[in-house]
């Protein structure tokens, strides 16, 4: 009975100085929130305060100045997306779970910006197509001008017609 209640004291013991984190939204965004606005302020050293330190310790480099791209990283990040990742807070409050959701927000814009890329190939033939289809498109209009001139010497010749017809009337009105 002693050694149950030992072990069970020595497990108690344990699990108090374990890790634990929390995922309570309202104090994890009231954490982010600070942690944002003092990162996008300039306040890094505060800003990071708010972080786990393995996660400020791959954060920052050897000088203690957070890398460039968690700070472009940052700068973009926005609320309404950090509220559905899984980002929650160890027993003394700092963000656990950050670095990762700053690392993801980096490798969705870094596939963003191979996206953008074009072959010049691929853009050559591109131009290639909208002169084409411009000179189409022009040729076009050329053809339908004539029609139009057509249509505004029957419009002049009606009424020469009608001007004609008014003066032999007679006048019996």
């Amino acid at each position: 009975m002693l050694r149950l209640l030992i072990l069970l004291a020595l497990f108690t013991l344990a699990s108090c100085f374990s890790k634990s984190v929390t995922r309570d939204p309202e104090k994890v965004n009231e954490v982010m929130i600070t942690f944002i606005t003092k990162a996008k302020s300039g306040f890094w050293g505060e800003a990071m305060a708010n972080v786990t330190p393995e996660e400020r310790e791959d954060m920052v480099d050897g000088n203690g100045q957070v890398f460039q791209e968690y700070k472009d990283a940052i700068n973009r990040l926005r609320l309404s997306v950090v509220k559905n990742m899984d980002i929650g807070l160890d027993g003394k409050g700092r963000l656990v779970g950050i670095k990762d959701a700053l690392d993801e927000s980096n490798d969705f814009y870094k596939f963003s910006d191979e996206q953008v890329f074009i072959d010049p190939v691929k853009l050559e033939d591109r131009s290639i197509e909208r002169i084409e289809r411009e000179k189409a498109e022009a040729a076009e209009k050329h053809e339908e001008k004539p029609v139009k001139e057509e249509k505004e010497e029957v419009v002049e010749d009606t009424d020469a017609f009608l001007e004609k017809l008014l003066k032999d009337a007679p006048n019996d009105m």
